[in-house]
């Protein structure tokens, strides 16, 4: 295993000249924004820029559909053509924005309330726009929303205190239910490939992690009969800080505060420092099949995973092994993926783009380049042994 610098195995490096709040890797375009409002769009082939514009910052979240790129950001939701980066639409929202979510013909948007002299968010906002940026519904709800996403063709949005749980929305109806240990929800992923199967993984405060289930309704005696919406999976005794669920196979990932890093297969790996981000990545070698990539802190950690292409193995050491540790100048703070390429985004707004196949590369060459020092280190040894 070789311990070798972000910058090295980089394929390109750009720049946002602010810390990187939101980055996002798809249909072969990387568009990332910063705390100042720079929102900028590359190439991921080749890192040529196409285009950029600067907004009042800084930009919360990032969603892509359909030719169109839809930006949260300072107290505002932007839609942008994806092409040339020019403004189609901007909608005001109330609080400062959080996060945005682009599913068929509607865009979701949420804000929140933040209130100093409280200490907590005392209200937030549920939007939903159609693609031409009308307003078709608003919820106003008493808590902030920690995770917005899809189950099963629904949008649901994790919530924090006071009710915690899950809002599910269906058309313009809004249902509440409580979730695992009862506690505030703070992170959550679900698979992204097909939204009527879409699966929504959420953890909570208190270090549960929950599976969202179907939610089935069914009369005995003329008596309703509610089936969970939840079924705890893994526990620690630490918060959750970050989900990651893959498109390809079944397991996910969970990070907790405390550093350590589960799969819902068994294994564990202790990154000794809180992961800010989680990303499928490439390695470069077919036999590794798919890896993840987790930030923690001036480190990436790229771990092997449980399954391979789609087929499970969790028998022995198959997942959570360290493949590779990647050092770096600063924190790492987001990431994204698609196919066999990743980005990182860092704390100083420095973007980092990898391909699996340059990364072979690099790793060949890095690995040839320490054959030759460790050679040259015995011949000097042995030089210095005749002399004496």
């Amino acid at each position: 295993m070789a311990s070798i610098s972000v910058d090295t195995i980089s394929s390109f490096i750009r720049d946002l000249g602010s810390p990187c709040t939101a980055i996002s890797l798809k249909d072969g375009s990387i568009v990332a924004g910063s705390k100042d409002g720079l929102l900028i769009s590359w190439l991921a082939s080749t890192g040529e820029e196409v285009w950029r514009v600067s907004i009042e910052g800084p930009v919360s979240d990032i969603a892509t559909n359909h030719g169109h790129v839809f930006v949260t950001a300072s107290s505002s939701l932007y839609a942008f053509d994806g092409s040339d980066g020019s403004i189609l639409w901007k909608r005001e929202l109330e609080g400062a924005s959080d996060y945005v979510l682009a599913v068929e013909g509607s865009i979701w948007a949420t804000s929140s309330v933040y209130e100093i002299e409280v200490g907590d968010y005392t209200e937030s906002s549920i939007w939903r726009f159609n693609r031409s940026g009308e307003l078709g519904k608003r919820w106003v709800i008493p808590e902030r929303s920690w995770f917005i996403g899809l189950h099963r063709g629904k949008v649901i949005l994790g919530l924090g205190r006071p009710r915690c749980g899950i809002l599910s929305i269906d058309g313009d109806d809004t249902e509440h239910f409580e979730i695992g240990d009862g506690g505030p929800i703070v992170c959550g992923d679900y698979k992204k490939q097909d939204c009527e199967r879409a699966v929504a993984i959420l953890g909570h405060s208190s270090g549960a992690v929950s599976l969202v289930e179907e939610h089935t309704e069914e009369l005995q005696d003329d008596n309703p009969i509610v089936s969970s919406w939840q079924a705890p999976i893994i526990e620690e005794s630490s918060a959750v800080c970050c989900i990651l669920v893959p498109d390809i196979g079944s397991e996910f990932i969970t990070a907790y505060e405390n550093g350590f890093i589960r799969s819902n297969y068994g294994w564990s790996y202790d990154a000794q420092s809180a992961v800010s981000a989680m990303a499928v990545g490439p390695f470069g070698d077919e036999g590794t099949g798919q890896t993840y990539w987790a930030c923690a802190g001036k480190r990436v950690l790229v771990l092997s995973s449980s399954d391979t292409a789609g087929d499970v193995d969790i028998s022995g050491d198959s997942g959570g092994q360290l493949i590779l540790e990647l050092e770096h100048e600063c924190c790492l703070i987001g990431s994204d993926s698609e196919g066999d390429t990743i980005v990182l985004g860092d704390e100083r707004g420095g973007i980092y783009s990898i391909n699996g196949q340059i990364l072979s590369r690099r790793m060949d060459e890095v690995s040839a380049e320490t054959t030759r020092d460790t050679r040259t280190s015995l011949l000097r040894a042995r030089l210095r042994k005749l002399r004496e």
